[in-house]
């Protein structure tokens, strides 16, 4: 890797990383399925083991537009704190993943902060494009909301909601399909260099079209297989900036890459929070690419420290 505006512990962390995260563009495009099922594969063949004192369960919840039954992939200590909830959807630019592709995290902050996870197994596009992720996700909520007490034990009046890349677009696009529905149950939204339009026009978008992890390629292939023939229209929900009641929307952290395509979406999502008013911290991480928090350096040590301080 010869790109020299890279954080050097992050470039050495790369590239001595066991396994390639590259994803090859022309069966990302033509055969998503095939991505699927690697990633699936991957996943079932590196388990990670976490601390016999958190509680690991699935629940599944009927899903509000068909017979679909939502996974939710639950992490619980044994001490967890009840007024310390967090509902979370993984990234995949809503082709792939699946929430054990981020035990390790997962169990962490589990551990780290006594908090309950619910992992969302949203849907995956082409199969199941928009809404249909989102509304997955809204019904996770409201499953939180109304069974969260009797089924784990938790306060269902203090939920943060934390989603890391196509993740925190969901995670965004259901706090805002909350506030709409009269839902204040969320206090706190979290996004991690998160998806917010379509638009695919940012100078960060336009600068980053073949750096390594993610970049516009795979940016326009992802929005192609999620919103399909209408992946150039401005729709609410899909694209975060069409909305018109941000001061509605709760306290929010945004974690972006100075390296990254989806870099200039996260501040100007910034900046329309704090013009409505909403309690809004923001930071640009220097020096670092998408996903920089699967691998081992001292940044990222310092990004947890933050996400730790920061969730509750």
């Amino acid at each position: 890797m010869n790109f020299n505006r890279i954080d050097q512990d992050l470039k050495l962390s790369i590239e001595s990383f066991p396994f390639s995260l590259e994803i090859d563009q022309a069966v990302f495009l033509n055969h998503p399925e095939i991505v699927q099922e690697e990633r699936k594969a991957f996943v079932k063949s590196h388990p990670f083991k976490g601390p016999d004192h958190i509680l690991v369960k699935d629940i599944f919840i009927k899903s509000s537009l068909d017979d679909h039954q939502i996974r939710l992939h639950i992490y619980q200590p044994k001490k967890f704190d009840k007024n310390r909830t967090i509902i979370y959807f993984h990234g995949g630019g809503y082709v792939f993943g699946l929430p054990e592709q981020v035990d390790h995290q997962m169990f962490e902050m589990s551990d780290k902060l006594n908090v309950t996870i619910l992992s969302v197994d949203y849907r995956l596009s082409p199969q199941y494009r928009f809404p249909v992720p989102v509304l997955d996700g809204f019904d996770a909520l409201q499953w939180t909301v109304r069974y969260g007490e009797e089924e784990l034990g938790i306060d269902p009046e203090a939920v943060s909601l934390f989603g890391a890349s196509a993740g925190g677009h969901l995670a965004a696009a259901v706090t805002q399909m909350a506030a709409d529905n009269g839902i204040k149950n969320i206090k706190h939204q979290f996004l991690l260099y998160p998806v917010i339009h379509n638009k695919l026009n940012t100078p960060s978008m336009n600068e980053f079209t073949n750096i390594p992890l993610w970049n516009k390629k795979y940016a326009e292939t992802a929005w192609i297989h999620f919103l399909g023939n209408d992946n150039n229209k401005s729709i609410r929900y899909a694209d975060l900036t069409n909305y018109d009641y941000f001061r509605k929307l709760p306290r929010t952290t945004i974690v972006a890459c100075e390296l990254d395509p989806l870099r200039d979406e996260g501040i100007e999502y910034a900046q329309l929070l704090y013009h409505a008013g909403v309690k809004t911290e923001l930071w640009v991480i220097p020096g670092v690419l998408h996903v920089f928090d699967l691998f081992d350096f001292p940044l990222n040590n310092e990004y947890k420290e933050y996400l730790y301080s920061r969730m509750f």
